[in-house]
């Protein structure tokens, strides 16, 4: 795998770093990442993405890793209950949302109306 060494946004020590990206898949490379952030004086990494596939051997690596703090991600993904029952994996759901956009594009609203009162119900 492929990690890139560069930290972007300046100094991470004795901060909580941010990894993103669009998917997790295969978790080997973030920890890898996760690993040379916690190098930099990172207290805690985060990765988060909307589309988590956590492929592999993911509950193994989430098990023993002591780089990567914490995963979050949506349901936008089917995953198998150990994994979303692990303490560090957060899924944060969003079907309403989902059917909501679906709903306004049929009825031709205003989808940009959807993101202006965002609420956690």
């Amino acid at each position: 795998a492929v990690v890139s060494s560069r930290v972007r946004g300046g100094s991470v020590r004795d901060k909580t770093a941010i990894m993103l990206d669009d998917i997790i898949d295969e978790l080997e490379p973030w920890c890898l990442q996760a690993k040379f952030l916690k190098e930099q004086g990172a207290q805690k990494v985060y990765a988060m993405a909307p589309h988590g596939i956590l492929s592999g051997e993911a509950l193994q690596i989430m098990e023993s890793t002591q780089h990567l703090d914490h995963v979050v991600i949506t349901n936008t993904v089917p995953l198998p209950d150990d994994l979303l029952e692990h303490p560090k994996v957060d899924v944060v759901d969003v079907s309403k949302m989902f059917a909501e956009a679906i709903r306004r594009i049929h009825n031709g609203e205003s989808m940009s109306a959807l993101f202006t009162n965002i609420t956690e119900d």
